[in-house]
């Protein structure tokens, strides 16, 4: 009923009574979306003075924060509001620095303003905040603020600028994307790529999670540690249908003749990317548990322009239920971080079509020995899986010869990383033998190996041995040569 009346009252120009009605409203029922659109159409023909009363103070704040106002109409009120007070205070205002980088500004006083104080930016320190609300709204403009030759020169030697102050004075003139500046890139690696992150965690569909505390902690650590951290990817592959690569790989296969995929525990996406990109027609399902991770991948996909993946939070052992069948079931790399790996291998054995295909990564027990050791050496040094404690341990290997494999490894020069590497909370290993022994409880057909070494592994098995599926002797070939599966087995099955 205040809302309506304070439509009346607007319409009749009663704009003193229409604020108190519509205030009154918001009070009430301040989960009213369509509240505060009304109250940013009835603030805006105001000529606000210092001091307003904190009640609309605190109106004017939610209102600036509210997606259902156009900030523009914040614009007049706040203002005027900051103008009016004392001279030389007008950036004390803090709702003025918050509007400053939402909008464009439409008053020719604060304009002056501004564009003085951009200008003592240049010799002077202001204060950090008032320096970042100009430059944002300078940007904002597109820089249409005069500026005089005695300016532009002082601009051009912040080109490189060394401080945060010297950043936003510069970006006040000058987008700093259009320089070599090194916090325009800390800027959008540690905070907006992270916001966005933060963001589209919001738009991950959850299919829900399996109760298992090994789960709930793999999934905590993956919360804190998404992994791998990646900035660039590529694909190795020219897009083909996954029949044509599926029998390219193994020539004696049956392949399906649809590009329907799942990933199972896809972390920050490269693999799910990778296999997009590389079966021509894919459409991509990609599940983890871990929500950190998932945008993370989310955001990395938006960046690369890839429309074929969509993204669920979901535990493997949780899967059970879904009602979608694939031609393709990608799991590589997190099997053995199941309670029971054999039980979420079933799950996803299940959810193929017929004649469908899965590629599996599993730790080597033979592969991962010095992994083994190196854990042994963190339980046996107590070094605890957190910053200070992975600092620590990596201090240890590289003072132990025994484990310089160890830091060889390209995850032992990054936080996520090393705790991925030497600390995970749960972590299985197999041989050969074992994985023959789950293929066969699972009535799965092993395919063969796919490495990424150009063939050099292959010909050197196929100098010893001729069938290239044969679990029993792969087993063997390992105990000659136990570095060849130091990253994983990495197979196919049908």
């Amino acid at each position: 009923m205040r809302a309506q009346l304070a439509a009346r009252q607007l319409a009749e120009g009663a704009h003193g009574a229409a604020l108190e009605s519509i205030s009154a409203a918001l009070r009430l029922a301040p989960g009213l979306a369509p509240l505060w659109a009304q109250f940013s159409d009835v603030i805006r023909y105001f000529n606000l003075r210092h001091p307003v009363p904190a009640p609309i103070r605190e109106l004017l704040a939610r209102a600036l924060e509210h997606p259902a106002v156009d900030p523009g109409n914040l614009v007049r009120p706040i203002t005027t509001l900051a103008l009016s007070r004392p001279e030389g205070t007008a950036f004390d205002e803090p709702l003025l620095l918050r509007m400053l980088e939402d909008v464009v500004i439409r008053d020719a006083a604060l304009e002056r303003l501004i564009t003085a104080t951009r200008r003592r930016m240049l010799d002077e320190d202001l204060p950090l905040p008032v320096m970042v609300a100009i430059a944002h709204q300078c940007f904002n403009t597109e820089y249409v603020f005069d500026e005089t030759d005695k300016e532009r020169a002082k601009v051009e030697r912040l080109r490189n600028p060394a401080s945060p102050r010297e950043c936003a004075a510069y970006a006040a003139y000058r987008p700093l994307q259009t320089r070599d500046v090194p916090i325009a890139s800390l800027a959008r690696r540690q905070v907006l790529e992270p916001l966005e992150e933060q963001r589209l965690v919001t738009e991950i569909h959850s299919l829900g999670t399996y109760n298992s505390a090994v789960s709930a902690a793999v999934r905590a650590q993956y919360e804190a540690n998404p992994y791998p951290r990646w900035v660039r990817t590529q694909s190795i592959f020219d897009a083909a249908p996954l029949a044509q690569v599926a029998r390219e790989l193994f020539p004696h296969a049956d392949p399906p003749r649809g590009s329907d995929i799942l990933v199972a525990g896809c972390g920050t996406g490269q693999n799910a990317i990778a296999t997009a990109r590389r079966f021509a027609g894919a459409r991509v399902v990609a599940v983890d548990l871990s929500l950190a991770s998932l945008a993370y991948a989310k955001r990395k996909t938006l960046e690369l322009g890839l429309e074929n993946i969509e993204y669920r939070q979901a535990d493997i052992l949780a899967l059970e239920g879904l009602e979608e069948r694939f031609d393709l079931i990608e799991c590589s790399g997190v099997l053995h971080h199941l309670q029971d790996p054999l039980a979420g291998w079933r799950v996803l054995a299940g959810l193929r079509k017929p004649g469908g295909l899965m590629r599996v990564g599993l730790y080597s027990e033979l592969g991962r020995s010095a992994v083994a050791r190196a854990r042994a050496l963190i339980a046996a040094r107590g070094f605890a899986p957190d910053a200070e404690g992975i600092r620590a341990c990596r201090a240890a290997i590289r003072n132990d010869a025994s484990l310089a494999q160890i830091a060889r490894n390209e995850d032992f020069y990054s936080m996520s990383g090393c705790r991925d590497l030497l600390f995970h909370v749960h972590e299985r290993r197999f041989n050969l033998l074992q994985i023959r022994s789950m293929l066969d409880e699972l009535g799965l057909r092993f395919l063969g190996f796919e490495f990424p070494d150009s063939g050099a592994t292959l010909g050197r098995y196929r100098a010893r041995y001729s069938e290239d599926s044969n679990l029993g002797n792969w087993h063997d070939f390992e105990q000659e040569f136990p570095d060849t599966f130091a990253r994983m087995y990495q197979f196919w099955v049908s």
